[in-house]
């Protein structure tokens, strides 16, 4: 009876067996035609399914080893040390700082470097379209290269040291008009035949560069400026845009103005009654007479960066100012019970480059310090009256502006550089025992302040970006310096921790005998 029984029921066991190796075997193959055609997740599916379903087949067995052979050396072309090391440029590495501090955080390296809640928010965000980024295997690596984008930085730079040296040198000429070379022509002959023009403000023609004949759009506008990204702007392509604006400007008497251009990736050219006050793609700040009269002021720009932002300041005369000459003055002005304020940001994100200063309530008199990096045009709304005394702001880039709710009496400080940052804390993380912070926190910028004005600070507002932004947004209190150092004290833990990873001490890693 067994012997018939064990006839009867084998061949069908052996034929399953058969089957779930068969099937098995089919099921790796496809894992590893997928993995060599770059679809990794399916390949990983393919893998796991072996595991769910054949564990008990010798396929398995391959399957397994196979899986644990392809990802390892996935790790070691896509891992944190290699991209360590075929990224070496500043911006490089503030993304792959980024990057790592996501993974300890949740396990997975982001899909993407500018989308989503774990999007690069750092200092370099204007370069990360410059990064090709792909993490096909989002817990076991990743593929980064920001070459592109640390040549673009380092470029940057060196333009903005020799644009520096440049407005060094053009701040102690005042030019006239005998100075300049006329233009043979002007972009107003093809985009403003009408020949209207307002006096005190600007009429903007807006085009696309590779349809340049064509004005997409017009408008009046009080400022010279363009701030916008991508196609946000009438659906103009960054890179294509090109943008003209002319006005007339009215003197009663002989008055020297400063003309400031700030622009990145761009060239402009300014021109004051057809003549060529400025042609090129730095920043520039020019002294300029003029006579009294009426005189056409027109600006010709053209955009190549996957951003547009372009300023041209018109203002008096002024003197920017070192850090030593700002604290004489204002310590001569300010009352010993004055309250000090501080807005920080990288720049503006309105179209026309502003930012609204809203002031909360406070009683007594008050000092402001405002700094960024590119130009900003600072609006102050002071609904509730408060008594402002003092005004520092300073930028990296010419072209900053002050205007709002401001009483005659106040003093205006214009720095010669940035005073401080829009952080409050910084973004740290530790990779193969290199402990990096993107950013920084507001120690040195309280530091600074207390240096530059004699007072400490009261109330701070900073972001990356910002078209408006409440004064103060956070009060700075003894909770609120007691939650800073205590920040600080586990980045300088952290630092520590991360040291003794990557250098272990022999004698004391095994702990007490």
């Amino acid at each position: 009876m067994k012997k018939w029984l064990l006839a009867v029921l084998l061949p069908p066991l052996l034929s399953a067996c058969s089957n779930s190796e068969e099937e098995a075997r089919t099921l790796l193959n496809h894992a590893i035609q997928d993995w060599d055609r770059g679809e990794l997740a399916l390949a990983l599916q393919a893998f796991d399914r072996i595991e769910d379903q054949y564990l008990h087949t010798a396929a398995a067995t391959d399957a397994l080893t196979e899986r644990a052979a392809r990802i390892e050396s996935y790790r070691l072309e896509f891992g944190p040390e290699a991209n360590q090391r075929r990224n070496r440029g500043l911006v490089s590495r503030d993304v792959l700082q980024h990057l790592e501090a996501v993974h300890q955080r949740s396990g997975l390296y982001p899909t993407g470097l500018s989308e989503g809640a774990d999007a690069y928010q750092g200092q370099f965000g204007a370069y990360l379209e410059q990064c090709s980024y792909q993490s096909r295997l989002p817990q076991y690596g990743y593929q980064l290269d920001c070459s592109k984008a640390d040549a673009a930085y380092q470029q940057e730079r060196r333009r903005g040291a020799m644009s520096a040296a440049g407005r060094q040198e053009s701040a102690r000429i005042i030019k006239s008009a005998g100075d300049l070379v006329s233009a043979a022509t002007t972009w107003g002959a093809r985009l403003n035949p009408s020949g209207d023009i307002p006096t005190g403000r600007f009429q903007a023609f807006y085009i696309n560069t590779r349809q340049p004949q064509q004005v997409i759009a017009t408008e009046t506008v009080d400022n010279i400026a363009i701030n916008y990204i991508r196609d946000d702007f009438h659906g103009i392509e960054s890179g294509d845009f090109g943008g003209y604006w002319v006005g007339n400007l009215m003197f009663e008497e002989p008055t020297v103005k400063r003309i400031s251009v700030s622009q990145s990736w761009a060239k402009s050219r300014v021109l004051i009654d057809g003549r060529v006050l400025y042609e090129g793609g730095s920043d520039q700040s020019v002294l300029y007479r003029f006579e009294p009269g009426v005189h056409k002021l027109e600006v010709e720009y053209v955009n190549n960066w996957h951003t547009t932002e372009f300023n041209v300041d018109i203002s008096s005369e002024q003197t920017y100012l070192e850090a030593s000459e700002i604290r004489a003055r204002l310590g001569e002005a300010l009352p010993a019970d004055v309250t000090l304020y501080y807005a920080g940001v990288y720049e503006s994100s309105a179209q026309d480059m502003s930012i609204v200063l809203n002031l909360e309530h406070t009683q007594g008199p008050v000092a402001l310090v405002l700094s960024s990096y590119s130009p900003v045009r600072w609006h102050l709304s002071n609904p509730f009256g408060v008594d402002v005394r003092a005004v520092v702001y300073g930028a990296y880039k010419p072209g900053s502006r002050l205007d709002g709710d401001l009483p005659e009496s106040l003093l205006r400080l214009p720095a010669k550089s940035r005073i401080g940052s829009y952080r409050v804390g910084a973004e740290c993380s530790c990779t193969a025992g290199t402990f990096h912070c993107s950013g920084g926190s507001l120690g040195p910028t309280l530091s600074a302040l207390k240096g530059l004005t004699g007072v400490s600070l009261s109330g701070f507002s900073g972001s990356y970006s910002a078209s408006a932004l409440a004064v103060p947004a956070t009060r700075i209190d003894e909770a609120f310096l007691a939650r800073l150092a205590a920040d600080e004290a586990n980045v300088a833990s952290q630092r520590a921790a991360c040291k003794t990873e990557n250098d272990p001490d022999f004698e004391t890693l095994l702990g007490d005998p």
